[in-house]
């Protein structure tokens, strides 16, 4: 889902400058359906495993909301490209543009909802491997003998 939500900025830049290329609206509501498509599927497994069940049903509630208000902005662009100079039209357009860019933010804060314990994990795997490579460290001067003793033991005595 990630993937596609940074590319929405970029899109919608597209969408909005293509107000005044109706032409190219067609092709680029074609692959915000593709991509949305991708991202409703990645969605669903975001969801489905999120803890808790809270999280999972902001997930997919938000990634509906940005579903219909996709819907829109193709509809949009579509009546834009009946009608390319229509000044109303294309204030709606980037209307549901900006709209849809709100509801990618929500989607956005709703992943990173259910993320907090993958992320949590990462850190402790992350602080965990730290002191791994310490420890071998140590280990490695204290095989050199370049570490003092404190007393007449050798270190292989205590490995």
């Amino acid at each position: 889902p990630v993937r596609f939500l940074s590319l929405l900025p970029v899109f919608f830049f597209q969408m909005t400058k293509s107000v005044t290329n109706p032409e190219e609206l067609g092709g680029l509501a074609s692959q915000m359906t593709n991509d949305y498509g991708h991202l409703a599927l990645q969605g669903r497994m975001a969801a489905a495993t999120a803890e808790p069940e809270e999280i999972g049903f902001q997930i997919r509630t938000r990634v509906q909301e940005l579903g219909h208000g996709c819907i829109f902005l193709v509809q949009k662009a579509g009546a834009l490209q009946i009608c390319p100079t229509d000044s109303y039209t294309k204030k709606e357009l980037i209307e549901c543009a900006r709209a849809v860019t709100e509801k990618v933010s929500l989607v956005l804060s709703a992943l990173q909802a259910g993320n907090k314990g993958t992320q949590a994990c990462i850190t402790a795997a992350s602080a965990v491997s730290g002191i791994i490579a310490d420890l071998d460290t140590t280990i490695m001067f204290a095989t050199a003998g370049t570490l003092n003793a404190e007393n007449n033991d050798s270190f292989a005595d205590h490995r």
